[in-house]
């Protein structure tokens, strides 16, 4: 992980040190302060991915990417690939040849590991993120079409630039995203899931982790269609978003099961969500397409990260299995109802 972000560090730094220089030696006073403008952007890039560094080396991030091989080979090309596209000198270009040279490191920085970076080390700040960026290359884009409207090759280029920047969103999102929700799939879960355990024993903060399955959900699938069954995987959503904290990260654990993590959640607090999201589901009722209402409802499984000292460090996997026990009470009791809230004690990390 720390090699990843190395590499973040370095690319930005080395997009800002470009920037600067071409806003030095630019001969166009307008075209001079995109550049520079864009240069202090990408400092601010630097700082930020910096800022993940150095958590990363107290302690406060862990390791949350499954192939770091692969992806420090994608990385390690992008390096290479702008490093080929930089001339020796950039005071030798004219303004146009240096919005060319800009239009190409954006399009290589445009890579879509970068995106999914976001996702993966900051929840919560992602969509800000995303756009800051897409007025960063926006603004170049617009220089380009400003200066070199009337070459078509030129305005292809914006326009390619504009659909790598969307396409760029997009695979980035459906990498740790569910499609149909909108919601973190399970990959993103566990990703936040690791830093929020890391963060709760840093800290030594409670976090709750709570496990939602749709009751009887084959019934709605096989007796109203497939339809039904996604308009109800939706209504459960919006619930969930109707009952969770703006600061808690909502998940598709699976088919139609959700996951929440509640930073600085106690027990008591746990259980009052639980309740919440089970009022939210009994409301969530809808007419399927041939005029037949279907009703929800939906079990709770509680799970709660107490750090304390003196007792050993707790796993993911160990957070959620309790929450899949509370669950599975609470099915076996009947459904529409939540599970006792799991209490698990955690060392807190050392500084």
């Amino acid at each position: 992980m720390r090699e990843i972000l190395g590499l973040c560090v370095q690319l930005d730094s080395l997009a800002a040190r470009t920037y600067h220089s071409l806003s030095q030696h630019c001969t166009d006073p307008e075209l001079a302060r995109l550049f520079s403008n864009l240069a202090a952007e990408e400092e601010h890039h630097v700082e930020w991915w910096g800022g993940l560094l150095d958590a990363w080396e107290q302690g406060l991030i862990p390791d949350i990417v499954p192939d770091t091989d692969a992806l420090l080979g994608t990385l390690q090309q992008v390096h290479d690939d702008i490093h080929a596209s930089l001339p020796d000198d950039v005071s030798r270009l004219t303004p146009l040849e240096m919005l060319d040279l800009a239009a190409h490191l954006e399009f290589f920085m445009l890579e879509p590991v970068f995106s999914e970076l976001l996702e993966l080390t900051e929840p919560g700040r992602t969509g800000m993120h995303r756009e800051a960026y897409a007025r960063h290359v926006e603004r170049l884009v617009e220089a380009i079409e400003t200066m070199r409207g009337a070459d078509p090759l030129a305005r292809f280029l914006a326009r390619v630039l504009r659909r790598a920047l969307r396409d760029n969103l997009a695979l980035s999102t459906y990498a740790v995203r569910d499609t149909l929700t909108g919601l973190f799939n399970r990959r993103g879960l566990i990703s936040h899931l690791k830093q929020w355990v890391s963060w709760a024993q840093r800290y030594e903060r409670p976090l709750a982790v709570l496990l939602v399955d749709v009751d009887r959900f084959k019934d709605v699938n096989d007796i109203h269609g497939h339809a039904a069954g996604d308009e109800a995987l939706r209504r459960v959503t919006d619930g969930l978003r109707a009952s969770t904290r703006e600061s808690d990260l909502i998940a598709r654990y699976g088919g139609d099961e959700f996951a929440i993590v509640a930073p600085e959640t106690d027990a008591a607090e746990c259980k009052a969500l639980a309740d919440r999201i089970l009022e939210a589901a009994r409301a969530a009722d809808f007419t399927a397409a041939g005029g037949t209402p279907i009703s929800l409802s939906v079990s709770v499984g509680c799970a709660v990260l107490v750090p304390k000292t003196h007792v050993s460090a707790l796993t993911v996997d160990a957070l959620l299995a309790a929450a899949d026990t509370s669950l599975y009470a609470a099915k076996s009791a009947g459904r529409d109802r939540a599970g006792q809230v799991s209490v698990l004690a955690a060392a807190p990390a050392l500084l």
